[in-house]
């Protein structure tokens, strides 16, 4: 093989001009270095914002939960008929008032094909 590798091509040209092009390299290899460090401040940064907002979720998820609850407490049955009770004065109506109502016997009627019933 007369080719040079890739390794000794890069050598070849780092040396030709090698204060210049040593100063170049230096400074893609800083440059990208703090890219790096900047990059991943930001990534943790952003990763202590993400785990604040999960917090603040899960607290709003148990107020939610503790709200359902207080409000099943509140429309319950037993505290709707206390405040029945209580604030409004009701109570169930005495045995000599009550009316029971028996429901008619249901009637089938059939029609015949002309339209008359039977």
């Amino acid at each position: 093989m007369n080719q040079p590798t890739l390794l000794m091509q890069s050598l070849a040209w780092l040396i030709s001009g090698w204060p210049l092009r040593l100063l170049l390299l230096l400074v893609f290899v800083m440059a990208s270095s703090i890219g790096v460090i900047l990059v991943s401040h930001e990534t943790r940064a952003l990763y202590g914002r993400l785990q604040v907002e999960e917090h603040v979720g899960d607290n709003l998820d148990s107020e939610y939960e503790r709200l359902l609850l207080e409000q099943s407490a509140w429309a319950g049955y037993h505290r709707i008929d206390q405040l029945a009770r209580e604030e409004l004065q009701m109570r169930s109506p005495n045995q000599s008032s009550l009316v029971l109502m028996r429901r008619a016997p249901r009637i089938v009627q059939t029609a015949s094909a002309v339209g008359e019933q039977q």
